[in-house]
Order: C-alpha cells, then sequence, then structure tokens
C-alpha cells in the first residue's frame, strides 16, 4: 500500500472540512497527511453537504475566500466520483432499513458501487451497515494509520 493509487479511498464529508480552513476531530486532522499515499475520491455530495455545516460560520471575505480556494484545492486534489444506480439503490435499502440520512447513505452507496473504501468516523453508520447485512467498506483513521504503519515496518 506504499504507492499512490494502490489504496482507493473515498472521503466522507469530515475529512474535507480541514481544506476548507476548518479544524475538526483530531483523529481527523491525524491522517490527512496519509491521504497523500491513497487514491483520493470526493463527492459533490460532500461538498453540498460541506456547505451546509459552514455556511453560517463564514462571515467575511477573506474566510469566503478560504472556502473557496478549499473547495479548488479538493478539485484539483482528488478525484471526483458520481452517483450512479447502484449508489441510489443501495441508498434507498439503508432508508427502508432505518437509516434516515440519505447524504451518508448515498456516500456509503457510492464506495460499494465505484469499490472504494469510506474513509469515514461515523461509527453509528458503520454498525448499521453491518447488522443490516451490507458489506462493510469502511475504513476508520484508525484502520488507514495501521495500514500505512504496517507497510513501513516491513520495509
Amino acid at each position: 500500500m506504499s504507492r499512490k493509487g494502490s489504496l482507493k479511498v473515498l472521503l466522507d464529508t469530515s475529512f474535507l472540512l480541514p481544506m476548507v480552513g476548518f479544524e475538526t476531530d483530531r483523529e481527523i486532522m491525524d491522517v490527512i497527511p496519509l491521504l497523500r499515499r491513497c487514491e483520493v475520491f470526493y463527492s459533490d455530495l460532500s461538498i453540498l453537504e460541506l456547505l451546509w455545516k459552514i455556511a453560517k460560520l463564514v462571515g467575511s471575505e477573506s474566510e469566503l475566500e478560504i472556502v473557496v480556494r478549499g473547495i479548488e484545492l479538493v478539485r484539483r486534489s482528488f478525484a471526483r466520483v458520481g452517483i450512479d444506480e447502484k449508489a441510489v439503490e443501495i441508498a434507498i435499502k439503508l432508508y427502508r432499513a432505518g437509516h434516515r440520512d440519505l447524504v451518508d447513505n448515498l456516500l456509503y452507496g457510492v464506495s460499494v458501487s465505484q469499490g472504494l473504501r469510506f474513509l469515514s468516523i461515523d461509527r453509528t453508520l458503520r454498525r448499521f451497515v453491518v447488522e443490516n447485512g451490507f458489506v462493510d467498506t469502511f475504513l476508520s483513521p484508525r484502520e488507514l494509520k495501521e495500514m500505512f504503519e504496517g507497510v513501513e515496518s516491513a520495509s
């Protein structure tokens, strides 16, 4: 896993926060440097969800400029992945099973349909997915760190 591209990862929205100037959980901040060693994907859904979370917090023109530059950085640095029919099907099945967050459901569905690991700190969603018999594509920050620590110690 030491070469860029050997691990394909879809970022959950919370991993975009630091890129638009917002500090977040330490476990997220600690693995941001490891993303250079992965092939990283993002969804426009995450951009939308990110804007819902931060729009009321962006007060000045300079803060707005940081957000805009951060979005440009995301778009230049990572590959955009779209929503396909399989992702929609999975999202609706999760919704019918009781998980009501359609954005999370769609992001998870994209990870399944595109064969990506879903880098997320959402333990509740992961538990729901596993308990309801869906495939576990999740990757926690701790698991990502352990994957690369194992590679480094083998070198």
